[in-house]
């Protein structure tokens, strides 16, 4: 069955924070104070802005007027880049003289001329910004100096300044070099037509000469020759006659197609005759008035209802004669006309017959010179009004870009640059997120046993006990009782430990050395005799003991001296002033202690031992390096590995764990040692030692179990 995967809390960042909170603050620190002496340590930078106004190229007093020009939405962005142009830049170095008023500052005395101008006016170019005001045609020129010392607000000014100036000056030059050149194409194109429309000219009055042809206008778009004036308005008036025929053709048809209520209906529009229309209006009107009598409710023979049937019929008479003769009259108009239309295209094919013979006779050629002369009299006429124009324009005045806001002189102490408090902010926050992310880099790299939830999961055992930091025996009087909660909770999950039911011998041992288990050992011990158990401390560490130390006893006689035979258990036990708990040094032998552990002898010890004393706890070497440990944890009932809070890797308890196993030993649970709770308290809040109250403690009388 595998657990459910775990995600990351809140808690859980902060927890990795709070533990490495010494590499956060020497992170933030260090980054700080870097950036309070790099911002004290830059030079200060002085800014100078020019606001200039630039618009395309017209007069500023309008003579002629001219369509709009469109917008170009490239104008001002090429405005830009003139702006910082070379010719703009080396103008501005020169008349400046920024090359003898930086060369101190940039080294250029030392350099060849050419070389000090080019360098000085990379300076300018780097220190030169522009950028445009949104929807306007307003341009800002920046300029920021740091160098010459003392003078930079003074020469970024007057650069921002003469920027301007210069840029202004070199727009009205190019734009007046550009006009002047196109003025003296103008003059070239218009000299040409000119000389044309003289060609053109001569060529009319030749052939005019030569067909004798006389000349009633010269304009284009009239008729030269009276023939041909006469055909075009007859021409022109055969089209109006068909039309009107047409028109008549149509109106007639209709007429003729309706019947004679319909015709009554549509005549007054078709015809437009008013007296026509008054009779139409006086029958509808009539016969309102007698629907409404026989509504009424009178009868056929009521005197009004017989007047207002006469009154119908009459009027209906007048407007059938009215119609007979609507018809006919049509009738007439339309025979009319298509009459005059059949004279009209005799007419004109009498005057065609006699334009074929005019133009045979020369006058095609005649009008064809002409309009080609005329078309040659316009194009001079426009070359020569535009020529007039941009001459005349050429001498006004035309302001393309004006100065809006001149650059001033900043303050000494109105630098831009460096911006103290923006370089503080930056590095306050540079130093947080610095710190943090080594912090969790720190936490990555580091594969040490950090919490319960890595001993479950990784090892899948349970933590018996978690021991914080700074525990001292309870022997000591500096000890604090607070911590000896740790060890009530550590016996009672030993105790109730479902993989050691009833087990009496321990044995307490750890993956490394310095882990912390021989303190565990005695503490344990001590807390379980407060309690009314009869215990035993076993100093099974034959290399290298330290429970003798803690009680403050001679290491000998001991475990060694009762392996080897020399001593029986009663003569090397110590009594312990602490009611119920025994020790048992390790002793010493003068042949050494190797195999020792490996005995019948030590297997009779343990089990005569565990009917002995309630508890005995055997304090084994680290089993990882030494074998005593792997040779002791198969006879004992139990087995606790130590395990120091982040300090060795977790493959090191990993490999303890399996060694222990494959000796054949029952790992009862982990102990997690040396935890520090100003920085791991949310995982281990449950562990209620750290709230213990010491007076409680000491106060609660020991219970036999």
């Amino acid at each position: 069955m595998t657990t459910p995967q775990e995600t990351l809390h809140f808690l859980d960042y902060w927890r990795i924070i709070r533990a490495r909170k010494e590499i956060v603050l020497a992170v933030f620190l260090l980054v700080v104070i870097t950036g309070i002496v790099f911002t004290l340590a830059m030079p200060k930078v002085y800014q100078a802005t020019c606001v200039v106004q630039v618009k395309e190229k017209q007069p500023d007093v309008p003579v002629f007027e001219r369509s709009r020009m469109q917008f170009d939405p490239l104008f001002l962005r090429t405005q830009f880049e003139i702006i910082q142009s070379a010719p703009v830049i080396e103008a501005v170095v020169t008349r400046q003289g920024l090359v003898g008023k930086l060369g101190e500052a940039y080294g250029l005395n030392t350099l060849p001329p050419d070389k000090a101008f080019d360098k000085a006016v990379k300076v300018v170019n780097r220190a030169l910004r522009v950028q445009h005001y949104r929807d306007t045609n307003l341009i800002q020129i920046d300029i920021n100096y740091h160098e010459p010392k003392g003078q930079a607000q003074v020469e970024a000014a007057a650069t921002a300044n003469l920027i301007a100036e210069v840029y202004r000056e070199q727009s009205l030059a190019r734009t007046r070099r550009v006009t002047e050149g196109a003025l003296d194409a103008l003059k070239v194109a218009l000299d040409e037509q000119k000389r044309k429309v003289v060609e053109a000219s001569a060529k009319v009055e030749d052939i005019r000469q030569k067909y004798k042809i006389t000349v009633f206008s010269s304009k284009v778009g009239t008729e030269s020759v009276i023939e041909k004036r006469g055909l075009t308005r007859l021409e022109d008036e055969r089209v109006r006659v068909r039309m009107e025929l047409e028109d008549k053709r149509a109106r007639y048809e209709k007429v003729m197609s309706l019947s004679a209520v319909e015709l009554g209906d549509a005549a007054p529009y078709l015809v437009g005759d008013p007296a026509l229309a008054s009779l139409v209006k006086a029958k509808r009107e009539a016969e309102v008035r007698l629907s409404e009598m026989t509504m009424a409710s009178l009868g056929p023979n009521h005197p009004e209802v017989r007047s207002a049937k006469a009154v119908v019929a009459e009027l209906e008479t007048m407007i059938t004669d009215a119609l007979t003769g609507l018809k006919t009259g049509m009738k007439h108009d339309y025979e009319a006309a298509k009459a005059k239309l059949d004279a009209l295209e005799v007419m004109l094919e009498e005057q065609k017959a006699t334009e074929i013979s005019a133009e045979a006779s020369g006058y095609r050629e005649f009008d064809k010179a002409l309009e080609e002369m005329e078309h040659a009299r316009s194009i001079r006429d426009a070359l020569e009004m535009r020529y007039l124009e941009e001459e005349i324009e050429l001498d006004i005045p035309s302001t393309t870009v004006e100065i809006i806001s001149p650059a001033k002189v900043a303050e000494p102490d109105d630098f831009v640059s460096p911006n103290v408090m923006l370089n503080i902010v930056m590095s306050v926050l540079m130093g947080l997120c610095a710190g943090i992310g080594l912090a969790y880099f720190v936490e990555y790299i580091d594969t040490s046993v950090k919490t319960i939830d890595d001993v479950e999961r990784l090892m899948e055992l349970p933590v018996v006990g978690v021991i914080p930091q700074k525990v001292e025996a309870f022997t000591e009087s500096r000890a604090y009782r607070e911590h000896a909660e740790a060890y009530r909770m550590m016996r009672t999950n030993v105790r109730f430990s479902e993989r050691v039911k009833n087990g009496r011998t321990f044995c307490v041992t750890s993956g490394s050395m310095a882990e912390g288990k021989s303190l565990t050992v005695f503490n344990l011990g001590f807390i379980c005799a407060q309690l009314g158990d009869r215990v035993l401390i076993v100093d099974s560490d034959l290399h290298r003991p330290r429970q003798h130390r803690i009680l403050g006893i001679p290491n000998t006689p001991g475990l060694a001296n009762i392996l080897v035979g020399e001593v029986q258990f009663e003569q090397a036990v110590v009594h312990t002033k602490v009611a119920n708990l025994d020790f048992l040094p390790s002793g010493k032998l003068a042949s050494g202690v190797h195999g020792l552990l490996d005995t019948s002898k030590m297997r009779e010890l343990v089990q005569d031992l565990s009917g002995r004393y309630d508890l005995v706890i055997f304090d084994a070497p680290p089993i990882i390096g030494v074998s005593d440990a792997s040779l002791l944890v198969r006879e004992v009932d139990g087995v606790l590995l130590v395990i120091q809070h982040r300090k060795y890797p977790r493959t090191v308890s990993m490999r303890a764990k399996a060694m222990v196993e494959n000796a054949g030993g029952k790992l009862v649970g982990v102990v997690l040692n040396k935890i520090n709770i100003s920085r791991d308290y949310s995982y281990y809040y449950h562990y209620s030692y750290y709230y213990y109250h010491p007076k409680r403690n000491a106060d609660e009388a020991p219970k036999k179990t």
